[in-house]
């Protein structure tokens, strides 16, 4: 969805409160699936500055992930300060895109914020989501010979296993 900041354009320097909802797609995260069942807000002031689009407000969302512990669903709710400028940019001019600056741009009356958004949010996620400080490793809660072994020897077809010897015999000299 995009903002419409046109109340913002004909009256500068004023600041113009703003509910903006943005869905969110769900997202990978170190192979574990995070989803987000409702829409992000971020509420906040636009206002237009020297040329400059100024958005201050808060952004909230709940994310659902997996517990690292114990599998067991984990809600995780972000909520940060939104603080960002996008510049104006000139439609008729040619940018060299520089592929290490990241410029937030827009043109017209609306902006684009779903790309800022998920960039919040997904600074904010864990690394790791836990359930609980006193949760559980898997480990306590299966039974030792459900495990699988930890074998050390790795058969001639593990695609690791002429590392293995390797690095057994740089020890070994």
């Amino acid at each position: 969805m995009m903002l419409d900041i046109s109340l913002a354009l004909r009256s500068p320097g004023t600041p113009i409160p703003f509910v903006h909802k943005e869905g969110l797609e769900d997202t990978v995260i170190l192979g574990e699936t995070v989803t987000f069942p409702a829409p992000a807000v971020l509420k906040g002031t636009c206002s237009i500055v020297d040329n400059a689009l100024l958005i201050k407000g808060r952004l909230s969302v709940t994310a659902k992930g997996t517990c690292a512990r114990c599998l067991s669903p984990v809600d995780y709710p972000v909520n940060v300060p939104v603080h960002e400028t996008y510049l104006r940019a000139d439609p008729r001019e040619e940018v060299k895109d520089d592929p290490w600056e990241e410029r937030l741009v827009f043109t017209g009356t609306k902006v684009d914020l779903s790309h800022l958004i998920m960039s919040l949010v997904l600074l904010d996620l864990p690394i790791r989501f836990l359930c609980a400080q006193g949760c559980q490793p898997l480990e306590e809660i299966i039974p030792e010979e459900e495990l699988p072994s930890k074998d050390d020897n790795l058969d001639e077809a593990h695609p690791f296993s002429a590392l293995k010897q390797l690095y057994t015999k740089f020890q070994e000299e």
